[in-house]
Parts: structure tokens; C-alpha cells; sequence
């Protein structure tokens, strides 16, 4: 872009040359001034080369620019200083303009500002004022808030020790009202009155507050004096109830209900009173003793329809069948009975057997709390009785005396049972089973004794031409047979059947062998030897098949071995006096070696040869003397045998 010419500006170097001196020195300055003005130039155009038209900030200054004239020529040009100068000045008026609004609202606000800081100066001056008038105020306010808190500390303190050393009046009509149930509410405020008595006692212990902690015990302690005697009472009238109360259930799972789970809760507390814990218990096992002695006998009469049991009655005519299926059921109910007694007192089945524990009662007494066991006796009393009743009406006169053997052995199995499902020999039912089986088996054996009493009676006179075994020794073989097979089934230990059957043996068969012994003795000698033989063996016959009898049986093995050696001696004797050989064997025996025969009487060669011919035709000649017809009478065929050959033997 070129400048126009300036007046003035440079001169000509021709004219410069002949000017006077001024004049060259008003060229040179000219020159310079020149020389800077085409520097500063240089230094625009270079600045203007060194901009970026083609960035972003570039174009929108020439874009801003481009408003400022309307056409692109040399006026527009040259007043373009002015134009954006001009253009400036009007953003300025605009912008002062602008901010005389503005102003005015400061100012607005700063007269505001003062007037507040007005107020606020008259505040505090006021505040201070009342401040100084309220100070008296204030401390007596700072003073009343610091007793409060300590007074709010000592009421927390106060609570605390209440909650824990003091019963509550609501808890005290609780367990003392005798108008409510004992509910849940009851036993929660029972248990915070033990709950401050312990405190009281740690506290007596622990802290050395002797006075407070003796203080609290006396005031409660009447208060639970009283909370036992109303559970005592309730247990009392519970008892006195109808038949279906809890207490007199029958089975442990009919004692899960509400009035079933207060009883053995208020048990479990009595426990801590052994008087009202004891009476309680006895009472309870007199409900139930009455009410399970009133199903035996709807049993016995009755029957069960809800099982189709028929009434045990109807077997009173089978003495067996009648203990029987009374003793079964009082299995299958003493076993339920034991468990809901159990259940009742808040034992397990394996501590029923512990012993009684004790307890210290509020006297300083120490008292044995009553055990499972005892108060199952108690409440097995009148079953025990009744049944030792019954079994006796049973077993009046008349009766068979296997009967009589097999109800003795049903009493001996059921006291083994009731044993070992009571764990404990001592129990009132097992005592009452062995004293039956006592009695039972002392009457069997009685039995025996007043048969061998008859047997005794009837000893003169009789005399058995057969020589056969009497209906009396068979009738008691026959018993013992049966008492044999009964006792084999018995549960006794194989080591004690002998010694536990002997007596019985003894009992049946003694006297009858004595008896057997006496009427032998009245007769013929060979003839009793028979009949003595054919009676032991026939006693001896069912003691052959059982083990425990080996003692007996070899007494009556050697019996009967010593009858035959006489029997066999007899015969042998009678047989040779028959023949004529007595004399001459005796006289053989006595014989000296050196005297000779014929000079022996007897042993002459022609009475000897006499007496072996009626040897010889004895011996070939039928129902002779060797026929023998007195063995023929032993009934056992082997003991029969054995003397034939011990007679032909001698």
C-alpha cells in the first residue's frame, strides 16, 4: 500500500545539494525521520505478514472489522482509526449509561448497609444492657441446670438400683392376688423377684452393704413366702379337680398342654421348698393312684371298646390267663405311668433311678425332696393291691396243682420285667410280683406236702398184687412231666436250674419215695424190690430229659442200681435153693484145699450127680425153675434185661 506525498515530507537530493547548510541539516534530520517512519513501516507490514488469516481468531477480527465501513475505499480507509476510536467511545457512554442503574442500587444498598449496622449497634447496645441486668439471672439459670443434671444422675442411679433391689407394687399384687391364674405374667414377676433377691445376696456378699442387702431380703421375702403358698394352693385345687385334670393324665404326650406346662413349672419352683414340693407330689400321686386303680378296674369289668379289649374278667375262670392279662396290663400301663410321672416332675427317663437330692428349705433345714420312684409307688399302690387281691380269689381251693406252678412261674416272669423296666428291684409292683411268686410256689409246694400227707395216712394196709406202678406215682410223674416243661421255658440262668428246681423235686418226690419205700416193705422181699424198682423208674423216667435234673437222676440211677444188685441176688439164691445148689456151692466154698471132695458131705459124686441131673432138666424143661416169672413184672424193659443176665451170670 503506497502514502502519498506530504507537503512536508522529504526533499529531493538534487535540491538537497544546493541548499545552504540548515538546509542540509534539516535533510539529514528528514532523512532519518524517514529512514524510522519506513522502519516502523516495515515492522507493521511484517507483523501484518506474520498474522494467521486463516485461524478462527483472525477471520472473526476481520469479520468484526468488516462492519465498521461499508466499502473498501481510501476515505474509509484512512478515517478507520477514527471510526473504531469513535465506535470505542460509544461502547463507553453505553456501558456508563448501563452502570448508572447499577450505582444507584449500591448506593441504595449501601444506605441500607448503614442502616443496619445502625441497628445492629443498637442491638448489642441493648443486649449488653440486658445482659447486665439478666446476668444475676443467667448464673442462677447455670446453677439450676447443674443441679439438674446431677439430680438426673441420681434419678438414673436411683432406677437403675430399683430395677435391680426393689419389687414392683403391680409385681407384688401379681404373686399375690389369689383372684388371677398363674400365667405368664406370673412367673415373669416371680422370676424378678428372684432376680432382686439375688442382687441382694451378691450385693450382701460382694460389696459389704450388709444393712441394705438384709434390708431387701426381709421386705421380699415375705412377698415370696407368699408366691409359694399360692402355687401350693393351686396344686391343691388342681388335684380336687375333675378326673380329666393334668394332673391325673395317663400319658406323657397329654401333658403337653397350657395347664400341663404350668404344673410342671410351678413344681420345678416348689422344688426350692421341700415341705410344699413333697406334699405336692404325694398329692398328686393319690390323684393319680385313683385314677389309674379306676381304669384297672373299668379293665377288669369293662373291657376297653376303644381297643375291642374284652373285660379280663371273663377269664377268671383260667387262673393263668386271668394273672396273665392282668400283670400285661399293668406292664403296658406302668411303663406310660413312669414316663407321665416323669414328665410331670421334669426328669429324663435315665434319671427316673437317681437318687432323692436335698434341699435347704427358708428354716435352714435341709429336707430330701421326694424321688420319680417314690412317687411312682405311690401312685402304683392301689393297682399293687388290687392285684395281689384278685390273684388270691384266684387261686382259692380246688385248683390243679400245675395251675398253680404255671401262676407262679407268670409271677416270677412279670417281677423280672417289671425289674428291668423300673431298673430297680425295691419298686412296690416288683415286691408285690415276688411276694406272689413267694406264695404261689410255697402253695405248689404245699400242694405236694398235703399229697404226701394223704399218702401217709393211707400206708396201712395196702399192698399192690401187680407189682405195677400205682395211680398215685403215676399221677404225680405225670404232674411233674408238665412242671418240667413249664420250668423249661423259665428265664433262669442255666447255672442256678438245678439248685433252683431242686425243691420242687424234693417236694414232689421224697415223700412219695419214702411213701413207695413203706409199701414195699410190706410185702414179699422180692416181691417189694419190684415194685420199688418199677416206682423209681418210673420217677426217674421224665427227669431224663432235662439237664437240671442230673443230680436226682443219678440218685435215683444208683437206687435202682442197688435194687437190682439184690433183686439179682435174691433170684440167684432162690434159683440154686430150687435146684439144690445152694448147699452144694456152699459147701464147695467152705471146703479146705486139702480135704478131698468125697470126704465132703454133700459134695458126695452120687448126690452131686442127682442134684446136676434136676440141674439139667431144669434148664430144658418149661416153667421151671429158670422161667423166672417175678422178673418178668419189672415194667422197664432194660432194667428188666440187666437182672435177667445178672442172675445167669452168677
Amino acid at each position: 500500500m503506497s502514502t502519498p506525498a506530504d507537503p512536508g515530507g522529504a526533499i529531493p537530493a538534487g535540491k538537497a545539494a544546493a541548499a545552504p547548510a540548515p538546509a542540509a541539516t534539516a535533510a539529514s534530520a528528514a532523512a532519518a525521520a524517514a529512514t524510522a517512519a519506513s522502519g516502523h513501516l516495515t515492522k507493521k507490514i511484517q507483523k501484518a505478514l506474520a498474522l494467521r488469516i486463516d485461524s478462527q481468531t483472525s477471520r472473526d477480527a476481520l469479520k468484526c472489522l468488516s462492519g465498521f465501513f461499508e466499502e473498501n475505499t481510501v476515505h474509509t480507509r484512512r478515517n478507520l482509526r477514527s471510526s473504531i476510536e469513535g465506535q470505542n467511545l460509544l461502547l463507553h457512554q453505553e456501558f456508563i449509561t448501563s452502570f448508572g442503574a447499577l450505582e444507584a442500587q449500591l448506593e441504595s444498598l449501601d444506605r441500607l448497609v448503614e442502616a443496619l449496622d445502625g441497628a445492629v449497634a443498637r442491638a448489642g447496645d441493648q443486649l449488653q444492657a440486658s445482659r447486665s441486668e439478666t446476668q444475676a439471672s443467667l448464673a442462677k439459670a447455670a446453677s439450676l441446670r447443674k443441679e439438674s443434671l446431677a439430680i438426673g444422675s441420681k434419678q438414673e442411679v436411683l432406677e437403675k438400683f430399683l430395677s435391680k433391689f426393689h419389687v414392683s407394687d403391680a409385681d407384688t399384687q401379681l404373686v399375690r392376688s389369689g383372684d388371677r391364674p398363674l400365667d405368664e405374667e406370673f412367673f415373669s414377676a416371680f422370676e424378678r423377684l428372684e432376680t432382686v433377691r439375688a442382687n441382694a445376696r451378691h450385693m450382701l456378699n460382694s460389696s459389704g452393704q450388709q444393712t441394705s442387702g438384709v434390708d431387701i431380703l426381709h421386705e421380699t421375702s415375705e412377698i415370696l413366702e407368699e408366691s409359694y403358698e399360692r402355687m401350693f394352693v393351686w396344686v391343691q385345687q388342681q388335684c380336687r379337680g375333675p378326673r380329666d385334670a393334668a394332673v391325673a393324665k395317663s400319658k406323657p404326650s397329654e401333658l403337653d398342654t397350657d395347664s400341663g406346662a404350668v404344673i410342671k413349672r410351678v413344681l420345678k419352683l416348689l422344688s426350692e421348698r421341700p415341705v410344699y414340693y413333697n406334699h405336692c407330689l404325694r398329692e398328686i400321686a393319690r390323684v393319680r393312684k385313683q385314677a389309674l386303680l379306676q381304669r384297672f378296674l373299668e379293665a377288669l369289668s369293662q373291657g376297653d371298646a376303644a381297643f375291642g379289649a374284652k373285660p379280663i374278667e371273663l377269664q377268671a375262670s383260667d387262673p393263668v390267663r386271668y394273672v396273665g392279662d392282668m400283670l400285661a396290663w399293668i406292664h403296658e400301663h406302668v411303663a406310660a405311668e413312669r414316663e407321665a410321672v416323669a414328665a410331670l416332675m421334669g426328669r429324663s427317663s435315665a434319671s427316673d433311678s437317681a437318687p432323692p437330692s436335698n434341699r435347704t428349705d427358708h428354716h435352714g433345714e435341709v429336707m430330701a425332696l421326694i424321688s420319680v420312684d417314690e412317687v411312682l409307688d405311690l401312685c402304683l399302690e392301689g393297682v399293687a393291691s388290687t392285684l395281689a387281691n384278685r390273684s388270691k380269689q384266684a387261686l382259692g381251693a380246688n385248683v390243679a396243682i400245675v395251675t398253680v406252678y404255671k401262676v407262679a412261674q407268670v409271677f416270677s416272669f412279670f417281677a423280672k420285667t417289671l425289674e428291668e423296666l423300673l431298673q430297680r428291684r425295691d419298686a412296690i409292683l416288683v415286691k408285690t410280683c415276688h411276694d406272689l411268686h413267694a406264695r404261689t410256689y410255697q402253695s405248689f409246694l404245699d400242694a405236694w406236702e398235703t399229697q404226701a400227707q394223704k399218702l401217709r395216712q393211707g400206708v396201712v394196709g395196702v399192698y399192690v398184687s401187680a407189682l405195677s406202678v400205682p395211680a398215685f406215682v403215676s399221677e404225680a410223674v405225670h404232674t411233674m412231666n408238665e412242671v418240667l416243661s413249664i420250668y423249661e421255658l423259665a428265664p433262669v440262668p442255666a447255672g442256678e436250674r438245678e439248685a433252683d428246681f431242686l425243691p420242687i423235686l424234693s417236694a414232689a418226690f421224697d415223700p412219695l419215695l419214702n411213701h413207695c419205700q413203706q409199701v414195699a416193705s410190706m410185702m414179699d422181699k422180692a416181691d417189694g424190690q419190684v415194685f420199688l424198682l418199677n416206682c423209681i423208674a418210673a420217677m426217674q423216667g421224665p427227669l431224663k430229659k432235662h439237664e437240671f435234673t442230673a443230680q436226682r437222676r443219678d440218685m435215683y440211677s444208683a437206687l435202682l442200681e442197688d435194687q437190682v444188685k439184690l433183686l439179682i441176688e435174691r433170684q440167684t439164691k432162690a434159683f440154686l435153693d430150687k435146684v439144690g445148689l445152694a448147699e452144694r456151692l456152699k459147701a464147695l466154698r467152705e471146703k479146705t484145699p486139702d480135704t478131698p471132695l468125697a470126704a465132703v458131705a454133700g459134695l458126695h459124686p452120687v448126690s452131686l450127680a442127682a442134684t446136676l441131673r434136676s440141674f439139667y432138666n431144669s434148664l430144658f424143661t418149661l416153667g421151671s425153675a429158670l422161667s423166672l416169672p417175678l422178673l418178668d413184672r419189672i415194667e422197664d424193659a432194660s432194667l428188666r434185661d440187666k437182672t435177667r443176665v445178672g442172675v445167669s451170670q452168677l
